[in-house]
């Protein structure tokens, strides 16, 4: 399966997610939704927050695809969660790459992390 499959079906097709990025621990993107651009810094600030320290998430918030959203809560080593008035974002980290997710009005929040923490378990038990 390619990495736009893996944005398509098993995290857009869930219809949990409203948009979605896989990224390489360096912040090169692997595949993205339509319109959907992480930006590299974007990715390797959001690593950085969940691999080393969050703490400037707390005043600086956090960006992605050029959105700024609030800071909401870590999971060190593992992911970071967000968002904006009615939609918000996670990040999961896998062994080699960056899930990025975002839900929109409607969608429930707990639904997202989970559509999107359960591809990122699959990844990590292929060793990916």
């Amino acid at each position: 399966m390619s990495w736009q499959n893996f944005v398509d079906e098993s995290l857009l097709g869930t219809s949990q997610v409203a948009r979605a990025s896989i990224h390489g621990l360096d912040g090169t993107r692997y595949a993205s939704s339509s319109g959907f651009v992480v930006l590299p810094s974007e990715a390797q600030a959001l690593l950085n927050g969940i691999t080393k320290d969050p703490t400037p998430f707390f005043s600086k918030g956090i960006a992605i695809s050029r959105t700024k959203y609030v800071f909401v809560r870590s999971d060190p080593g593992h992911a970071i969660y967000c968002r904006k008035g009615n939609e918000g974002a996670v990040a999961v980290k896998t062994n080699r790459c960056l899930l990025i997710g975002g839900y929109s009005d409607g969608m429930q929040a707990g639904c997202c992390s989970a559509v999107m923490e359960k591809l990122a378990d699959y990844f990590i038990a292929i060793g990916y």
